[in-house]
């Protein structure tokens, strides 16, 4: 098997010059020729199974432009991107897609989406073609890198389901099922307020909201905005539309249970389960209905807003009712109530729940005794930061965690993209009406604080200033009242806790917001366990354990001696490493 780890390789260069007045005022430009492109393996069988697991990793050589007169600087000319084909020399279908660090990791949901829009049959072994290609102007021609011949068994994509992903693109859990596998998808899902989304195809197409007219609801996929939830969160049904490009969700407030139980349930967003609890004079089978009222959103509800934009109205949502009937094990919606039959285990105190995780599939049960709902994220815990991400509306979606809690210390990593330039941070993360006793900016006659550095105060003052777009840590102490951020770039640094090895090895962004994967090579056990650094001056350090990452913990991750496929998520907090 081919290795990452062993791509140390020479460029060469072609030079071209522009004619000039005499010799002085001659520019070579360094282009790029033959460069080697290293694959991590060669054959792949790819299952749904391993839909989440990454399976192919590929790496290059840096790429820069060298002029001979160092006053003379283009910038941002070099562009690489991967090409895939399913001949050698390239010809016919062609999937390109451009990249901006120096590897690339597919999953297996992605490679399977390559292999799709190449047309190849499913579960039939099939070579494919990859290679680099780079260009450094329109003048230029392109330059090609070596072929990677890699042979991939795709299996058939499921085109029922539909993936809901975050404003990152990372994918939620939650997902839409089409029964008719026609292009519209429905299923429940659980969001806050305003919450942003895109939903993805498994053909690997990915819709969001009209940014031509910018009217909620409507539906493209071109463009870079995010669909977005109304100023109510908790359950909606949604139905996706991709043919007609518009959705609509019905807000469901609650739901209540009549015959041989009598209830009103509480809706649990991470579990998306409706759940009541009763006392029941016998075990045994009881029959119930269910039933509730909401609110259907949909594009009729825009107004136009005074910034040349639309607004959701609330007040134009319809009542709709909502109901089940069918059986415990396979709940049907509609309008009307239907019996449903479910078995009580005991006599007392017992829960029933409504299961709607599953879009193919929604169920009812019956457990003994009562289920405790999940804690609430305790006060203080998190800090978050309205104002920092996209959108016209300040939401709680951004948020960072304590990990020095006597000290009053926050860290994490956060993606702006800040519509108005600025920010708050607050303890609390619902409500329109403001606690400032829990919120966090700068003074109003504060000329010194900028987006990198500065001094907070305990009120609502002035908003904070936010950094340009990007990726960023952000350090805040609540008890000193200072914050500071730091850029992370397409690389974090691995430090593999080796005595002897200061060095710090980067791992590439794989091209999703936040998310970095490489391979790793550690010569013997790692002496203090391996952490990770978001620049390679040995700034932003992250240990961890058993998945989860630490900010500035003493604990490096402990790993044997081996190669391993690591994945680092710094927004989820969360790692792997996979031993090859």
């Amino acid at each position: 098997m081919k290795t990452i780890n062993s791509l140390f390789l020479a460029l060469a260069a072609l030079f071209i010059w522009s004619a000039c007045e005499d010799d002085a005022d001659k520019y070579y430009l360094s282009s790029l020729t033959e460069n080697e492109l290293i694959a991590s393996t060669n054959n792949i069988v790819l299952t749904e199974d391993i839909a989440q697991k990454n399976v192919l990793s590929l790496a290059w050589t840096d790429r820069t432009l060298a002029i001979n007169n160092p006053d003379f600087k283009p910038t941002n000319l070099l562009k690489t991107s991967i090409q895939v084909a399913l001949n050698e020399d390239f010809s016919g279908t062609i999937v390109e897609s451009t990249e901006t660090s120096l590897s690339k990791t597919y999953n297996g949901a992605e490679l399977n989406i390559v292999t799709n829009n190449l047309g190849v049959e499913a579960n039939v072994a099939t070579k494919f073609y990859f290679r680099l290609k780079g260009t450094t102007g329109n003048n230029i021609e392109p330059a090609y890198s070596n072929v990677e011949v890699i042979n991939i068994t795709p299996y058939e994509l499921d085109m029922r389901f539909a993936s809901m992903l975050d404003q990152n693109g990372t994918d939620t859990g939650m997902s839409l099922f089409s029964v008719n596998t026609d292009g519209v998808y429905k299923g429940f899902v659980g969001v806050n307020a305003w919450y942003n989304f895109l939903i993805k195809e498994a053909n690997g197409t990915i819709w969001r909201n009209d940014n031509e007219t910018g009217m909620p609801f409507l539906l493209t996929t071109a463009g870079d905005w995010k669909c977005w939830f109304p100023g109510v969160g908790g359950c909606y049904y949604i139905t996706f539309d991709t043919n007609n490009k518009q959705w609509n969700g019905i807000q469901i407030p609650t739901l209540n249970v009549s015959g041989d139980i009598d209830a009103t349930m509480e809706f649990n967003q991470t579990s998306r389960k409706w759940t009541a609890t009763f006392n029941a004079n016998v075990a045994g089978s009881m029959t119930i209905q269910i039933s509730g009222t909401g609110k259907l959103y949909d594009h009729t509800c825009a107004n136009p807003n005074d910034n040349g934009g639309y607004d959701i109205d609330d007040t134009k949502a319809k009542d709709t009712p909502m109901a089940f009937s069918g059986s415990s094990t396979a709940l049907n919606l509609g309008e009307t109530a239907g019996d449903i039959t479910v078995n009580v285990p005991q006599a007392g105190e017992c829960t029933l729940s409504i299961d709607l995780s599953n879009p193919q599939q929604w169920t009812a049960s019956v457990e003994e005794g009562s289920v405790e709902p999940e804690p609430e994220p305790e006060e203080g815990q998190y800090l978050y930061l309205p104002g920092i991400g996209q959108g016209s509306d300040w939401t709680y979606d951004h948020k960072i965690e304590v990990y020095y809690k006597e000290e009053q210390k926050y860290a994490g990593i956060v993606d702006v993209n800040s519509q108005y330039g600025n920010y708050a941070m607050t303890l609390f993360s619902s409500g329109d009406a403001w606690d400032t006793s829990k919120m966090y900016t700068i003074a109003n006659d504060d000329s010194e604080s900028t987006a990198e550095t500065g001094t907070l105060v305990n009120e609502q003052a002035k908003n904070i200033p936010a950094p340009a777009a990007g990726l960023y840590l952000f350090d805040v102490s609540l008890k000193e009242l200072t914050y500071k951020t730091y850029a992370v770039g397409n690389n974090i640094y691995c430090y593999y806790g080796i005595e002897g090895d200061n060095n710090l090895y980067p791992i590439a962004t794989t091209g999703t917001t936040g998310e970095y994967s490489g391979t790793i090579t550690l010569s013997q056990d790692s002496n203090w366990g391996i952490k990770f650094y978001i620049k390679d001056d040995w700034t932003g350090a992250y240990g961890g354990s058993n998945g989860k990452l630490y900010y500035n913990s003493n604990d490096g991750i402990p790993l044997t001696a081996g190669t391993y496929t690591i994945t680092v998520n710094l927004i989820d907090g969360t790692y792997s490493a996979s031993n090859k």
